[in-house]
């Protein structure tokens, strides 16, 4: 297949290619190599690029949704404004990129590294994040309702006006966050680790349920939790 006269297929060597507002849909890219590849606009949904090295690369608004990005290296790269809905990302390389404004709904993150990205305003809603590392990123206005992140780690993470209602986040661990305006409501935290963070101010915890392992910050008095049995999810206006 020829796309803007480069060759597409798997393990193809498409440094640098620019491929702006090319439609790539379903296409086999995986274990290729697009280092510093211009992506923009693109339509890459669908696609099997299990492996390919994309680091570098200038994704603003392209679309991933669905596509299977297992082990895909985004490192330092720009994917502003792009859509991953439905997307398997599991153990792939998010780390120092740019991902404000990116549409994560209902993918696929499990292992998953994001350390140091910039997430202001993206929105995980439903997404699986068991084991992610999100360990110093920017989480301003950032929406990770009803997410399943068992054991993900938010250390040193900057939490504004962070949502994470109705979210699964057994074991997170929040150690030198700052949180302030953040939403736990109806969220599971059991066993989560806020201890030495650098800021705990107006955080809500109407509904949430923690237990005994939950680690608060110190001098913290938290609200009584809710069981299971009691919890009673919100109800959409």
């Amino acid at each position: 297949m020829e796309v803007n006269g480069y060759q597409i297929g798997s393990g193809a060597d498409l440094a640098g290619a620019d491929l702006t507002d090319a439609d790539l849909s379903s296409v086999d890219l995986s274990d290729a190599w697009l280092g510093g590849a211009l992506l923009t606009g693109s339509n890459l949904s669908e696609s099997h690029m299990a492996g390919a090295d994309l680091r570098n690369t200038v994704c603003r608004s392209t679309i991933f949704n669905e596509a299977d990005l297992h082990h895909v290296n985004f490192w330092s790269s720009d994917l502003s404004g792009s859509q991953f809905t439905g997307a398997v990302l599991s153990r792939s390389w998010l780390g120092n990129a740019n991902l404000t404004q990116t549409d994560f709904r209902s993918a696929e993150l499990g292992g998953a590294w994001l350390t140091g990205s910039d997430l202001t305003d993206a929105h995980f809603g439903g997404a699986t994040l068991a084991g992610a590392s999100l360990s110093r990123t920017c989480l301003r206005d950032t929406n990770f309702t009803g997410v399943f992140a068992m054991s993900a780690d938010f250390r040193s993470a900057i939490c504004s006006g962070t949502y994470f209602k109705a979210a699964n986040l057994t074991g997170a661990i929040f150690r030198g966050a700052s949180l302030v305006s953040v939403d736990f409501s109806f969220a599971d935290l059991g066993g989560v680790d806020f201890s030495d963070t650098l800021v705990f101010e107006d955080v809500t915890l109407e509904g949430s349920r923690h237990d005994e392992s939950t680690q608060w910050p110190k001098g913290f008095d938290p609200p009584p939790s809710v069981s299971y049995t009691h919890l009673t999810l919100p109800t959409k206006a």
